[in-house]
């Protein structure tokens, strides 16, 4: 995604780009009827709302973890697999 869209697009771009990656693993696309893009839609809806939470500025590293851990929580709720996510300090 390109830089700055958070701040010239309202929208996360590490977050979008997760999203994006669960479209291409699932083969979603705006006519999907499998559930799909409706799960992709609540998670980065989810993650989107914990940002939104903090209220800037903006933090792209820290912006990146946000979206790596709910991407984590997504994952393992969906496709029967088990990733760690290591809390940063």
């Amino acid at each position: 995604m390109p830089g700055a869209m958070c701040g010239l697009w309202g929208i996360c771009g590490a977050i979008t780009s997760i999203g994006a990656a669960l479209a291409i693993i699932d083969g979603t696309g705006p006519l999907s009827t499998d559930g799909t893009w409706g799960n992709h839609m609540q998670f980065t809806s989810k993650a989107i709302g914990e940002l939104g939470t903090i209220n800037g500025p903006r933090c792209c590293k820290r912006d990146a973890m946000i979206a790596f851990k709910n991407g984590i929580d997504y994952v393992n709720a969906h496709y029967g697999v088990t990733l760690q996510y290591e809390q940063m300090q």
